[in-house]
């Protein structure tokens, strides 16, 4: 388990780099690349086109119906599509890198030298995968979180023009 550390450490500055090449489309060493569309993506799709509904809310409402819903689909396709996608084409294309020095291949008990209790054989791979559910699972929760947050912003009392119905059952 210490070798691991050890290794864990060691191979930090290596995988810093295999996420900077990761990041260029082209392949022509420019990392930056990704980070910039990183940055155009979450800016101008999303945050700037919920700002503009903020601003126009009461206002504009087709304005801020428009801009909400834009920023917020582009928000949620970057939640639930493009963050697992990277984080399986990333763990993929990285195996050789990640496996057994960042992310552990496997796991098991080591009772003597040549007797070995596994737990999990190809830990790399339920790690991996166990992310990419969590992912999804935060995902959801977050929609819904936001989905509840949002509700509670809509006028709880009736219309000027509306009537509360009848209840009581038939008559």
């Amino acid at each position: 388990m210490i070798e691991w550390f050890g290794e864990f450490f060691g191979a930090l500055p290596e995988v810093g780099r295999a996420l900077y090449q990761f990041g260029d489309p082209a392949g022509g060493g420019e990392g930056w690349v990704g980070g910039a569309i990183m940055l155009l993506w979450l800016g101008p799709l999303g945050i700037l086109p919920l700002y503009l509904a903020k601003i126009t809310y009461g206002k504009r409402e087709w304005v801020s119906a428009t801009m909400g819903i834009m920023g917020a689909a582009s928000l949620l396709w970057w939640l639930h599509g493009v963050l697992p996608h990277v984080w399986i084409q990333f763990t993929e294309s990285n195996r050789d890198l990640l496996s057994g020095t960042i992310i552990p291949a496997s796991a098991g008990i080591d009772l003597a030298d040549d007797v070995r209790i596994d737990i999990a054989t190809d830990l790399y791979m339920v790690i991996t995968e166990g992310t990419i559910g969590l992912l999804m699972v935060g995902g959801v929760v977050v929609t819904i979180w936001a989905g509840l947050r949002m509700q509670r912003s809509y006028p709880k009392t009736l219309a000027p023009a509306e009537t509360k119905p009848e209840s009581g059952g038939y008559k």
